[in-house]
């Protein structure tokens, strides 16, 4: 009887070792963009509303017309006419800029907060680069009443709170679309003015989601 030996064959295995890369300590990440849209259905309700206030401050300014022809316009009958004028074309021009702001929504962000820049493109259409942003804070941006001792009366207004941000030369980034805008600009050149306010009213946003975004890029800049 005839043994036969196999012999098995041993395959070898090929071995993987991995790497681990490894990142500088002090590495931060690049904040991601911060994009704001427009809330079509509170612009479209300011947009209304302001155009009410409109026509109810023409059709004043139009009764106090008749009123101030039949007495001779006399001093006293003319303050009625020029209020109701004033009030129509100040709330003219707001139900107009929201309208805009409504157009401008329909095409993109309203407001972005990336690499370049924060661009509001309700102030105007080039980003405020980084190297002229000082810094940014919540506060409230509403305009405020004065009471008769010449001190505002926080019981008088309602707040609106906003983000102001510091800007060197502030006015430059102002683009002006209306006579509102831009007899702001020309105050805030006149007066040296440094701060611009990014309203989050009408946007999907909160004031406190913009200023993270904002100090998250003024802490990267500053790395």
């Amino acid at each position: 009887m005839t043994l036969t030996t196999v012999r098995c064959c041993h395959t070898p295995q090929a071995r993987y070792t991995s790497t681990p890369v490894s990142y500088p300590k002090d590495r931060v990440m690049t904040p991601t963009p911060f994009l704001a849209h427009l809330d079509a259905s509170k612009t479209l309700v300011a947009i209304v509303i302001t155009a009410l206030i409109a026509l109810g401050g023409l059709a004043f300014a139009w009764n106090a017309r008749g009123n101030a022809q039949n007495a001779g316009w006399s001093s006293d009958t003319l303050a009625p006419l020029l209020i109701g004028v004033a009030l129509f074309f100040v709330m003219a021009t707001v139900s107009f800029k929201s309208y805009r702001t409504y157009e401008q929504g329909r095409s993109g962000p309203i407001m972005r907060i990336d690499e370049a820049g924060v661009l509001d493109r309700r102030i105007g259409q080039t980003p405020i680069p980084w190297a002229a942003i000082g810094g940014a804070e919540i506060a409230d941006i509403s305009n405020a009443k004065v009471n008769r001792r010449g001190d505002e009366d926080e019981r008088q207004r309602p707040q609106v709170m906003g983000v102001v941000i510091t800007v060197e030369n502030a006015a430059r980034y102002i683009e002006p679309d209306n006579l509102l805008t831009a007899t702001a600009k020309a105050l805030g050149q006149a007066t040296g003015h440094d701060a611009i306010a990014l309203d989050p009213q009408g946007l999907d946003t909160t004031p406190e989601a913009i200023l993270r975004a904002v100090q998250a890029h003024l802490d990267d800049k500053s790395n």
